[in-house]
């Protein structure tokens, strides 16, 4: 039976958000989601265009995901549409502030802008949310790398 409204979209996202944390951070309920899948792989071959595009199409349906946010983001970003990339990134760490690829994304933002302070801010967030998970190695390896030029 699919749950449809606030609340059952809130319970799906609350369980789906606990059940991504025990299984690694790229599980997502979206994974089900033909359209999703497809995007992912456009996203891994570096087609950033049509899978903002066929992103978008989910957002409309699901407009609460931080994990659609956040790939929209990434997208946007390596695409160099860094303030419509800000846009996604703050969007979902509104929905989620402890969504933790957004974190790690977002301080790759935070880099790529200048802004090495608050990538350093976004590396400190993320050790308290998960230690030394993937994401904070990702995002330390990034500030270092950047420190390094």
């Amino acid at each position: 039976m699919r749950r449809s409204g606030f609340f059952g979209g809130a319970l799906v996202l609350l369980i789906s958000a606990s059940a991504a944390q025990g299984v690694g951070p790229d599980w997502t309920y979206l994974d089900e989601d033909p359209d999703y899948r497809q995007a992912r792989r456009w996203i891994e071959e570096k087609n950033y265009q049509p899978a903002i595009d066929k992103l978008m199409a989910i957002l409309v349906r699901q407009p609460d995901s931080p994990v659609l946010l956040n790939w929209i983001a990434f997208s946007q970003r390596k695409l160099k549409n860094y303030p419509v990339s800000k846009q996604f990134y703050d969007a979902a760490l509104l929905r989620d502030p402890t969504y933790l690829p957004a974190l790690e994304y977002q301080g790759e933002w935070f880099i790529e802008t200048g802004d090495m302070a608050s990538a350093k801010a976004n590396l400190e967030k993320l050790a308290k949310l998960c230690g030394r998970c993937h994401e904070w190695q990702d995002l330390d390896q990034a500030i270092r790398k950047a420190e390094a030029k």
